[in-house]
């Protein structure tokens, strides 16, 4: 879903709109589906103009009613992005956003937006779909002891995971975009202009790439961070062969029991791709180890 539809969306809305949005968006803590009396009442505002206005919302595609039964309704992740975008542009983070997206992964999109001050930045919307929903509340360490984890919630948390690695690793000089703000399951950061790794650009010197991914990797460890989802898609080549890690809402703590074996897998991940498409001579394995004794001090 392209968020073109929730920038246009939110220029229709008024403020008593966004109420009743983020009145829903509270009901939902506790309901699948969240009474209109219930809207009513959160929003403090009379029930006949939140039935007329939650049927317009509706029609925006903000909202989705309840088929049969009790009426009642929830948020889509259009009326999600609304409420976030809103947030964020009365903040003075972002004032314009890219039609399509310039990224896109499993669940999230990355779109280029503007900030009051005509800086460039990445708007990652972070998208935890409801197909991978009971997987990912498995494997995921931001949800696993979370007692409420809907679809629009666990997108919220993926989120706030990524700006709490990205604002630790920042302070510490590891090579990640400039964590700027976020409101809900959308984080803006400093847009670094690069080639992701996967696309295999042409380099110079494969080797010396690779022992940059390594150092930085080594730096976020010693900052309290392990990536747990290292990749070639994870990686931005730079102007000059430099290197930024990116896709943080999966870190584990350094002091995680299971730390080192995701730092294992991460080194070993990148060092597969390096061997495998640019023919470095390397053990991936061996490389784990002996990266694994140093780190460990």
């Amino acid at each position: 879903m392209s968020a073109r539809f929730s920038v246009q969306a939110l220029k229709l809305l008024t403020e008593v709109d966004r109420r009743i949005l983020t009145a829903v968006e509270r009901g939902m803590i506790n309901h699948e589906y969240v009474p209109a009396e219930l809207v009513a009442s959160i929003a403090k505002l009379d029930l006949e103009l939140v039935e007329k206005r939650l049927k317009r919302l509706n029609k925006l595609g903000l909202v989705q009613r309840s088929a049969g039964g009790a009426r009642g309704y929830v948020l889509t992740s259009r009326g999600y992005d609304c409420l976030a975008f809103y947030v964020l542009a009365r903040r003075g983070v972002l004032e314009a956003l890219s039609q399509s997206p310039v990224g896109e992964g499993k669940e999230s999109e990355v779109y280029l937006g503007v900030t009051p001050g005509g800086r460039l930045v990445a708007v990652k919307v972070h998208r935890v779909g409801r197909t991978s929903f009971r997987g990912t509340k498995r494997v995921r360490v931001y949800v696993a002891d979370k007692r409420h984890t809907s679809w629009l919630y666990q997108s919220r948390l993926a989120a706030r995971s990524e700006f709490e690695a990205l604002s630790i690793l920042w302070k510490a000089g590891v090579a990640v975009p400039e964590p700027l703000d976020w409101n809900r399951h959308v984080v803006v950061t400093g847009y670094v202009e690069g080639v992701e790794l996967s696309e295999v650009p042409e380099l110079e010197d494969p080797r010396g790439v690779l022992d940059r991914v390594l150092a930085e990797v080594e730096k976020a460890f010693k900052a309290g961070v392990v990536h747990g989802d290292l990749s070639e898609y994870n990686v931005l080549v730079t102007e000059g062969e430099g290197v930024v890690l990116i896709d943080w809402p999966q870190w584990f703590s350094s002091a995680h029991p299971q730390a080192e074996l995701y730092l294992r897998r991460d080194v070993e991940n990148v060092a597969s791709f390096f061997r495998r498409k640019y023919g470095v001579e390397v053990n991936p394995r061996g490389l784990a180890e002996e990266f694994l004794r140093r780190v460990r001090g």
